[in-house]
């Protein structure tokens, strides 16, 4: 945000540094090992008496001297150039904080020039002896060269006591200084065997080839050999935290890892072979062929040492956007359009017309460091293309928290958006449109104003939001239940749960369920229904509840529905149209996707379960035993992604049908019970605060307008916010949140409760929850329609006859009953 911008697209930054890094220190590595190389095999020449070997030798140099000085200078260079466009700030500090260092390589880098011009120059010009003389000084100067350079690339991945003394011996002899100098080392015994195989291919004479080849072969197996320990040696020395970034957090690293160890045993059979079986059949192609398998060896490592460094290009410093950490933190929630230095002043506001290109330079300055726009490495665009705009500006949030591999976004909210509509414009697919909700009128059943029983009916729960695809994942609970009373009228009314059936049916199903009487009521066994119809998706299906004696005479009957959606919108963010076209429902590929993701953060192995024909229960695990509970899992992850969003974190994820009653009437959202998406997961999380990874998710939510510790722990589905919160004694709200006030257990939740008789159940009179009289949609209020005429709580506004022979003049119920 300091400097002026490189706008890349099809070739984005991370390509043209790995392209050119990796090639560049191939060469350099090879520079120092071929330096000893070309010493030692004149000295053998000398030694043998060999004219066949020391004419190799001459003409070896010059290919080394071509390739290392030539190439080799130029690409440094370029490498150079890259990064001061790409990182400016990262670029900036290394030369300023290891100026001496850097000034040091160069002294030895003029050495190396000096001694290798010398010594390709001057064949038969000096004498034998002063000659390997200026090449152990080539070979000495090239060494020095990397272990000054080695100690500023360890410092880049773990700079250690530096980041506290901004010590330059601290920095340069960083925690990975020593196995990372052994590694390059050998590596560089390997590399100089490895193109020596390329030279002595062009050799002639059979025998002297024969020999060429078996000495390279020493040399590459002998480095193979020797760095491979290092290389462990090399990770157990890094830090936990990039130590855990290598194996655990960044999701690359698992294929240059398997390559990594695919390359190494290939190379050590090659060397085997062009020593034992090959030596004077040896071709050019096949030794090219080994070395560039090297290349795929040396490029797997320096992939993996790279995503220990995520998200930074200094650790702990400066992140891959080139945004220093300390300036990163006083940016949180700033404007990135208003800070940036070079951002065209017509886009420092966002508007309308202006926010795709707006977009476009947010793209450049965070993102463009690491990611391509359809080009052949780290491409954004099909990484992208299972989001949703909404979905990308959730994952945008989360960088930098749970995905660490990640710069954190910087910009604010709108920016966020911006960036997040830019990056879905790259993909662009045809959006699923869904279907309006069928809106069907259906009268109640008819009420007998002298009718001897009363029947009350309502579904257990507001609503049953099915998250379930076919053959593949289940999140659910198997079903919806129905509860219902049977009330005889009179003064006062009985509770009958005698010598009585209640049954309930699907409308135009014909598939009868039998309620059992429990305390007081009756409830069915779980019915499985799902939204879709004929003419159109309908989330409230209906149900026929009827009471009916021994001997078969119906003695009430209503008419209620069975709340139930399957619009949970995973496919905002795991990608997929719906099960059922403009309807809802968990498609194949959503479901897919998020086995997959689980499979890769969690070791589990539910994809390839899958395939052999398994259902994955996540209730099975997540019970809040071992695992965390299912509820407290899903807000506790998905919360990282969705702070700041206030009720649009939860429609999100919940469907437009889980609010239809009084309370969204009057303007009240999820919010308002349940808290913001933060404070609700850390009231989860605190519950089970003793497993692991929920210490780890607190650790990443921060609570709004309240401290963590006035957050109170609470169970899902067992502790859920209180309905005298606000009603205090039942009267009207004095408060309209119920946030942090939770029942004690499930005997006290509003579908449990019962009157202060012990008699009536609440939701009898006032309906499921989330659905409570007067609702939104007038199915829900099909049953205080059918005994009142009008939408209301059954039993206020005087209408106590549903129930009673004659008029209450008292609040038999609970206070506040409104028989004023």
């Amino acid at each position: 945000m300091e400097y002026p911008i490189w706008h890349l697209t099809t070739f984005g930054g991370g390509f043209w540094i790995a392209f050119i890094a990796t090639i560049h220190v191939f060469v350099a590595q090879f520079a120092v090992g071929g330096g000893l190389f070309l010493v030692l095999s004149e000295q053998m020449a000398y030694r043998t008496g060999s004219d066949e070997l020391l004419d190799y030798v001459k003409k070896h140099s010059k290919f080394f001297l071509l390739l290392t000085m030539v190439f080799g200078g130029v690409s440094g260079v370029a490498l150079w150039f890259s990064m001061a466009l790409l990182s400016p700030q990262g670029a900036l500090l290394l030369v300023r904080e290891f100026l001496f260092a850097w000034a040091t390589e160069w002294v030895w880098f003029v050495g190396e020039i000096v001694a290798l011009l010398i010594y390709f120059y001057s064949w038969d010009k000096m004498s034998r002896s002063d000659h390997i003389k200026i090449g152990w000084f080539y070979f000495i100067f090239a060494w020095l060269s990397l272990f000054t350079i080695n100690g500023v690339v360890g410092f880049m991945l773990t700079p250690g006591e530096w980041l506290q003394t901004h010590d330059f011996w601290d920095g340069i002899f960083n925690p990975t200084f020593w196995p990372q100098l052994a590694f390059r080392s050998f590596l560089s015994v390997m590399l100089a065997g490895l193109f020596g195989f390329v030279t002595a291919a062009w050799l002639k004479d059979p025998v002297i080839r024969c020999k060429m080849v078996r000495l390279c072969s020493i040399w590459t197996l002998l480095g193979l050999i020797l760095l491979l320990p290092c290389g462990y040696w090399y990770m157990m020395a890094l830090p936990p935290e990039q130590a855990e970034m290598i194996l655990n957090k960044s999701h690359r690293v698992a294929y240059f890892l398997k390559m990594y160890q695919v390359t190494a045993p290939i190379i050590l059979v090659g060397g085997l072979i062009m020593a034992i079986c090959m030596p004077r059949k040896i071709k050019f192609p096949s030794a090219l062929i080994l070395l560039l398998i090297a290349l795929v060896f040396y490029g797997s490592f320096e992939f993996i040492r790279e995503a220990g460094r995520k998200p930074y290009v200094l650790w702990g410093v400066v992140y891959s956007n080139s945004v220093m950490v300390d300036k990163a933190a006083e940016m949180e929630g700033k404007s990135l359009l208003q800070e940036a230095k070079w951002v065209p002043d017509n886009l420092r506001k966002i508007t309308d017309e202006n926010k795709l290109k707006a977009g476009a330079w947010l793209y450049q300055m965070e993102c463009v460091s690491c990611h391509a726009i359809n080009g052949p490495m780290n491409d954004i665009v099909p990484r992208t293309v299972k989001y949703s705009a909404a979905g990308l500006d959730a994952f945008i949030s989360g960088m930098g928290k749970l995905s660490k591999y990640m710069s954190p976004f910087l910009g604010d909210e709108t920016e966020r958006m911006a960036l997040a509509e830019y990056i879905d414009s790259l993909s662009p697919q045809v959006k699923t449109v869904l279907a309006e909700v069928k809106e069907t009128k259906v009268e109640p059943a008819p009420f007998v104003a002298d009718q001897e029983y009363v029947l009350m009916a309502w579904s257990l729960e507001g609503l049953r939001l099915i998250v379930e695809s076919e053959g593949r994942v289940s999140v659910s609970e198997s079903g919806s239940k129905v509860r219902a009373q049977l009330l005889l009228r009179g003064d006062p009314p009985e509770v009958v749960t005698d010598d009585v059936k209640i049954i309930c049916e699907l409308k135009n199903v014909h598939q009868p369920y039998k309620m059992k009487a429990k305390d007081g009521f009756f409830e069915s066994p779980p019915i499985n229904v799902l939204p879709y119809s004929d003419d159109g998706y309908q989330p409230l299906p209906l149900v026929e509840v009827s009471a009916v004696d021994d001997a078969g005479e119906i003695l009430a009957t209503t008419t209620i529905v069975l709340p139930v959606s399957t619009r949970a919108s995973c496919n905002n963010c795991h990608g997929g149209d719906w099960a059922v076209k403009g309807q809802g429902g968990l498609a194949a590929q959503t479901a897919d996707d998020f086995l997959k993701i689980h499979d890769r953060d969690n070791y589990t192995d539910f994809t390839a379960r899958v395939k052999l024909g398994d259902t994955i229960d996540c209730l099975s695990c997540h019970d809040g035993d071992t695992q965390l509970d299912l509820s407290t899992a899903l807000h506790g992850f998905h919360a990282v992604y969705l702070s700041g969003k206030e009720n649009e974190a939860c429609t999100m994820c919940h469907s437009q049908e889980s609010l239809r009653g009084l309370h969204r009437t009057v303007g009240m959202e999820c919010v308002n019970c349940h808290g913001v998406m933060e404070n609700h997961a850390l009231a989860l999380l605190k519950a089970e605060e003793d497993k692991l990874v929920a210490k780890d998710l607190i650790g990443l939510l921060m609570p709004v307008d309240m401290e963590m510790e006035e957050i109170n722990p609470r169970m899902p589905w067992t502790q859920e916010p209180d309905c005298l919160t606000c009603h205090v004694d039942f009267a009207g709200p004095d408060t309209d949140s119920a946030f942090n006030v939770w029942n004690e257990d499930k005997s006290e939740l509003f579908r449990n409760r019962k009157d202060e008789m012990d008699a009536v159940m609440c939701a009898a009179c006032h309906n499921a929850p989330h659905a409570v009289f007067p609702a939104v949609d007038e199915r829900d209020n099909l049953r205080a329609l059918q005994y009142m005429g009008e939408a209301k709580p059954i039993g206020s506004g005087r209408t106590c006859t549903v129930c009673h022979e004659n008029d209450m003049d008292y609040a038999a119920h609970h206070p506040g009953m409104g028989l004023e």
